[in-house]
């Protein structure tokens, strides 16, 4: 449960993040913004295989500091949030912004995940929830995020229609993580190491 809430939260701050003007620091526990965007676009072409640049996108780091459960007082984030926004109208299918969760000492993405504008072509709604859970697991098989021949699903969020992404959560054993299917895609939008 509590692993849902931090994803929960990250989510509730990359949509606020979009929403409102944040004051962003410059450089962040020796990351810079531009630093941070280039490992949050080279894991977008890794882990998505699209091609995302910096050009016409605000840069939004946050201090994991400043980020803190209210009972207990620790980062909710083991890493630095960077956010990468489109400025203009997106066209349909671009994406529209990405995000990562940079670990800052071996400046590697903990979490990465992408927005896509809604293409003119919507994908029929029905989705059936073994196409979602097959999705989720051939990207962790492709991109090797986890063992390949030993991890297995533990958890899935609950299924709503309404809902934008349905959450499968894996293990090998030694990792978890938590991955995001968009149900009308039928894609995998994000990723997080849990």
């Amino acid at each position: 449960m509590k692993t849902y809430m931090r994803i929960m939260l990250l989510l509730l701050v990359v949509v606020l993040s979009g929403c409102t003007p944040i004051a962003s620091p410059e450089q962040v526990q020796g990351l810079t913004k531009e630093e941070a965007a280039q490992i949050a676009s080279a894991a977008v072409r890794q882990y998505y295989r699209v091609d995302v640049d910096t050009m016409d996108r605000d840069i939004t780091l946050e201090d994991p500091a400043k980020l803190v459960e209210s009972t207990t007082g620790e980062p909710i984030f083991r890493g630095i949030p960077v956010h990468v926004v489109l400025k203009r109208d997106p066209a349909p299918g671009e994406i529209t912004a990405y995000h990562a969760i940079i670990d800052p000492n071996s400046k590697q993405a903990l979490s990465v995940s992408i927005d896509v504008a809604e293409p003119d072509d919507k994908p029929s709604p029905a989705s059936k929830e073994t196409d979602l859970e097959q999705a989720a697991a051939e990207f962790i098989r492709n991109q090797k995020l986890l063992t390949p021949t030993a991890f297995q699903l533990i958890k899935a969020s609950y299924a709503n229609p309404d809902d934008i992404k349905r959450y499968f959560y894996y293990t090998d054993g030694l990792k978890a993580i938590a991955i995001g299917v968009d149900t009308q895609l039928q894609q995998v939008v994000t990723f997080t190491y849990i």
